[in-house]
């Protein structure tokens, strides 16, 4: 394929009705709901719900941050990848900074106890180094990120994100591999060139929802497009 071509293809319109994304039964039942996980972050304010259902799909209902807006959607389990990314950041300097700032503090409260120092000053300049000690503390905290990044298959549009030991080590580890066997199971005597069409038309609707962005889905698109099983 010429790279005219290419461009060309990468910028075509899907044909993909609005009202017909993918085979769903919207009215949802509960007796086919299977493995739970909510996770909250009382810090950031943030809780994320994560729903097995009839085997296929994972229903999600996330509130990334206080007062935002409910994001409530699904993906089918057959167009994720069961590979994915892990990301985990530490911010160390915030971390130092609490250490630094709690030994001034202690220092303070030496000097004071042993007179070197006239206590009200070594109270003062305590008290503002241990605050500062507990601000770096929560900052360290809050950027500290452990989550794992679950992608579509062949598109690789980032999907969602699950955290890392949350709610509890065991019940992340329950879910997660369970999650991970349901795609698999998914995956499981269906073709790939079906798979390239059922993730084209979810990420489409994903987009419509507003959960991935118009970039996120050109590239998954022009990804899919590409494959040599896709069947336009």
């Amino acid at each position: 394929m010429h790279d005219e071509d290419e461009v060309i293809l990468a910028n075509a319109e899907l044909e993909v009705p609005a009202d017909n994304y993918e085979e769903f039964d919207q009215e949802i039942d509960p007796n086919k709901f299977g493995a739970q996980l909510i996770q909250t972050n009382t810090l950031k304010g943030s809780q994320r719900e994560y729903q097995a259902y009839a085997d296929r799909y994972l229903l999600l209902k996330f509130i990334e941050k206080k007062h935002a807006k409910v994001k409530n959607f699904r993906v089918n389990l057959a167009c994720l990848s069961s590979e994915p990314e892990h990301n985990k950041v530490v911010v160390w300097k915030w971390l130092f900074g609490a250490l630094g700032a709690g030994a001034l503090a202690g220092l303070c409260l030496y000097l004071g106890i042993s007179e070197t120092v006239r206590l009200e000053y070594c109270l003062l300049a305590g008290t503002i180094t241990f605050t500062a000690a507990l601000i770096c503390t929560l900052i360290f905290i809050y950027l500290m990120r452990d989550e794992y990044i679950f992608k579509s298959r062949y598109g690789n549009a980032r999907l969602f994100l699950i955290e890392n030991k949350k709610p509890s080590q065991q019940k992340f580890d329950q879910f997660f591999i369970m999650l991970q066997q349901s795609i698999d199971n998914a995956q499981t005597n269906m073709p790939v060139s079906d798979r390239l069409v059922g993730e084209l038309k979810m990420c489409r609707r994903l987009r419509d929802e507003g959960i991935i962005d118009d970039e996120t889905y050109t590239i998954a698109r022009t990804a899919i497009f590409k494959h040599d099983q896709y069947k336009s």
